[in-house]
């Protein structure tokens, strides 16, 4: 008798934990996306002791670090970046191939989120009139309100118009990016008139608001070892100063050349973050039993960086800057939703070092010249076989033939190829010419196979251009990314909040492993077009 009590009290002991464990397995009220563009995995360490303790240190002490996250395509870019995080999925199934790209079925450049079938909302001008509708699968907060009938809130924010729109999705309540006079627009693929604390943002907190004082940085110049000289000649000049120093004077910029110089500055985060903070509390996020979704991504990073390059003395500020933000911005949503949020931070992509400077640091390195590549191919088919043009485009290190012309007049394919791949070879910094549709054909190389991810057949050219380590595309200052090499494709990946415990982890994971694992923590379904796999905390 004793042992049937026993057992009875064992079983209903269990029962009660397990339906604790039930009942506490709740979805956090809101879940935040941070996406920082262009910052790379060394900028959490390079900088560390200038971090603050309650920003990015924060996220590193009290969440999960992923260590060695990677994008699993080329090229690496903002617009497929920002997709693949949210899609959980590579640009060959998400169809966000690049920023812009060229499209071979109506032989025309399309950009990423350009839709005219819709019209700018909160300007007069073209700005606004953008979709997602080249995204072709659903993300997270599409499948978040798939579930439970629209009731959960999906809003995006960034200055970048495809920063805002590819991570919202399809369904988003609101993406809410900047036009050139540095207030906040829509399109009216959303809503036909924007929301009065939008109107109120723009009247009292527009780009010009920001500018209205020198990006000064918050230490003193000697202190910043980890960069190079402020006085430098790897840096660009912007127009209307002198040279690329600090600090940098706002004072010159008028209405004419455009308030959005702002995405140049820190003060473009700061903007970013009084926005999400007003969107937060405006549309109530996290407030009902239904989980929201807020997508903010942090621009000025990839401004700074292609003009200044990594290693300066801006980029360093900058993510001081951003840290403190971030700082403020947690303490922020603890106070206005409460302690079940769960946030991930992560990047679009990562940039290499500036090829100028790599080069007098005695590291191989150089540019290579695209435009003078597609001349002479051009040159040697009209020289030797009449050819007028075979060269069709050339864009995102890409080459698209043009293949009626090859036809025409008669030239034999295979010959075309192999003198096409033999003169870009003959190219200072080229490493290898990838043709697609023989890759097809059997296993390939770890390049080989980002080049197959980001192929998207209507949208990437045909033949893809693989440099050496280290060199870029027709650039002498600042730097840039697109490679598929670990500086433009190992970026962070910290998970923070709700259902997540403390820990790091060096395993390799790709970044379309986010939305997989998100949908995990919240119950929904994976996007449709999902090739990642969840991410396991241990």
């Amino acid at each position: 008798m004793r042992k049937i009590i026993f057992t009875i009290i064992v079983l209903f002991s269990l029962g009660a934990k397990a339906q604790d464990s039930i009942e506490t397995n709740i979805n956090p009220k809101l879940v935040i996306g941070l996406v920082v563009d262009q910052m790379r995995y060394d900028y959490l360490y390079r900088y560390w002791d200038k971090l603050s303790e309650g920003g990015f240190k924060k996220m590193l002490s009290s969440g999960y670090s992923f260590k060695n996250a990677n994008f699993s395509y080329l090229p690496t870019y903002t617009a497929p970046g920002h997709a693949t995080i949210y899609a959980g999925t590579t640009p060959a199934v998400h169809g966000i191939s690049a920023n812009t790209w060229y499209d071979k079925d109506f032989k025309v450049m399309r950009y990423c989120v350009d839709d005219r079938r819709f019209k700018s909302v909160g300007t007069q001008t073209e700005e606004g009139d953008k979709s997602p509708s080249n995204l072709t699968v659903t993300t997270i907060g599409d499948e978040m309100k798939l579930m439970n009938n629209n009731h959960s809130k999906v809003i995006s924010i960034a200055l970048k118009d495809r920063s805002a729109i590819l991570p919202g999705g399809h369904k988003a309540n609101a993406a809410y990016w900047i036009d050139k006079q540095g207030k906040w627009i829509t399109s009216s693929y959303y809503m036909q008139q924007l929301p009065s604390w939008v109107v109120d943002m723009n009247i009292k907190r527009s780009g010009k608001f920001y500018l209205g004082k020198d990006w000064e940085p918050m230490f003193p110049i000697m202190e910043y070892e980890e960069s190079f000289s402020d006085n430098n000649d790897y840096e660009e000049t912007h127009i209307w100063e002198d040279a690329p120093v600090f600090p940098h004077d706002f004072s010159k910029i008028t209405a004419n050349e455009g308030f959005d110089i702002v995405k140049y500055t820190p003060m473009g985060n700061t903007m970013t973050i009084d926005f999400a903070q007003k969107a937060i509390v405006k549309e109530k996020l996290g407030q009902d039993k239904y989980t929201d979704l807020l997508a903010v991504s942090f621009s000025p990073i990839d401004y700074i960086g292609h003009f200044y390059g990594p290693h300066s003395v801006e980029m360093e500020d900058a993510i001081i800057q951003l840290d403190a933000e971030l700082e403020s911005f947690f303490k922020f949503v603890k106070k206005n939703v409460g302690n079940d949020v769960l946030f991930f931070l992560t990047a679009d992509h990562g940039a290499v070092n500036v090829p100028r400077y790599l080069t007098d640091q005695k590291i191989p390195s150089g540019y290579f010249d695209g435009d003078a590549c597609g001349s002479i191919l051009n040159a040697y088919f009209k020289n030797n076989y009449e050819v007028e043009k075979i060269v069709e485009n050339y864009y995102n290190a890409q080459l698209q033939l043009d293949e009626n012309t090859i036809k025409e007049h008669g030239l034999d394919a295979d010959f075309v190829k192999e003198k096409v791949i033999q003169i870009i070879k003959g190219f200072a910094g080229v490493q290898d010419v990838l043709v697609i549709k023989d890759l097809k054909k059997g296993t390939f190389s770890a390049m080989e196979e980002k080049a197959i991810n980001g192929y998207y057949y209507s949208r990437s050219g045909d033949y893809f251009i693989i440099l050496k380590p280290g060199w870029i595309h027709d650039q002498k200052k600042g730097t840039t990314h697109g490679s598929g090499y670990s500086y433009d494709t190992h970026v962070p990946l910290i998970f923070m909040g709700t259902g997540i415990t403390h820990g790091s982890s060096n395993q390799m994971v790709n970044i379309r492993d986010i939305a997989p694992t998100i949908s995990t923590l919240i119950n929904i379904s994976f996007p449709n077009g999902t090739t990642g796999n969840p991410l396991r905390f241990e």
